[in-house]
């Protein structure tokens, strides 16, 4: 099952970007959990640079579950999120490719 979750960056987002660290791990959370990640990303402002937020599609069964991962997620106990939404999402079509 393909959950949606779309996170925007609160106040204190910026700064824990900045935070090498903790972005570090946060890759590396992603990386260690791959077969669960079917998409993966920032949120960018129309500059394409500027990081606002960030979208996952996990396949996991429940909500559950893709809350748990999100909640485990270093940026996320580091603070960068705020408001935050997790769907059920209906794959029509899905292409998998990582890009830098």
């Amino acid at each position: 099952m393909a959950w949606l979750i779309v996170s925007y960056d609160n106040e204190n987002g910026l700064a824990v970007r900045a935070d090498k660290a903790v972005m570090d791990a946060h890759w590396q959370y992603e990386l260690a959990n791959a077969q669960v990640i079917l998409a993966a990303g920032s949120l960018r402002e129309d500059d394409g640079v500027t990081k606002i937020g960030s979208t996952l599609i996990l396949d996991v069964e429940t909500r559950e579950e893709a809350n748990t991962f999100f909640t485990n997620d270093p940026a996320t106990i580091a603070g960068m999120r705020g408001k935050t939404e997790i769907r059920y999402l209906n794959v029509a079509i899905l292409k998998k490719t990582e890009q830098s």
